[in-house]
């Protein structure tokens, strides 16, 4: 009779669905970057039924002003920088007319640019033999671009669910905060 009794399915790893959503959450966030502290308070304060989400909810932490404080602060005096992070926040986009301009202003960068620009004589453009190792920043360039204008569109309510609704919101306040 007792083995008849089916066992209870064995957990294949030590952590709870919460935990797997909030983890996944915070994966979102840090997009191609590494996982950080902040991406992962911030996706336990936005973790909808989590004990976690209702400890902070009852402790009067609103979300939003988590994701603000986080903007707010500089992660280079954190434990949570990495250079390439560091290089990427001094990066930014511009429009200027009938021109894009992508601007770095980390020291590494400028000091190859430094270089190469001695040994040319001026700017490289994407022609002739080089032409093909612009291809890769090109495509990635606007990779990046279609990602921030997916974050910025209005997914129409019923399409967007779970995961991507939290990161489209997220995303999306921090690009207008910026």
């Amino acid at each position: 009779m007792l083995a008849e009794i089916a066992e209870p399915a064995a957990r294949t790893h030590k952590s709870t669905t919460a935990a797997d959503e909030a983890f996944a959450a915070a994966e979102a966030l840090a997009g191609a970057g590494p996982v950080g502290s902040h991406h992962l308070l911030e996706a336990l304060v936005r973790s909808e039924g989590s004990m976690a989400a209702r400890v902070l909810a009852d402790l009067g932490i609103d979300p939003d002003v988590i994701a603000a404080k986080i903007d707010e602060l500089d992660p280079d005096t954190t434990t949570d920088a990495t250079p390439e992070e560091t290089a990427a926040r001094k990066m930014e986009l511009r429009l200027a007319e009938d021109e894009v301009q992508l601007v770095f202003r980390d020291e590494q960068t400028l000091e190859l640019v430094r270089k190469i620009t001695e040994m040319t004589g001026g700017p490289v453009r994407g022609t002739g033999p080089v032409a093909g190792s612009f291809v890769p920043l090109w495509s990635s360039t606007n990779d990046l671009l279609l990602q921030l204008l997916g974050y910025l569109q209005a997914e129409p309510e019923e399409e967007a669910k779970g995961l991507s609704k939290l990161v489209r919101k997220v995303m999306r306040d921090r690009l207008r905060r910026a």
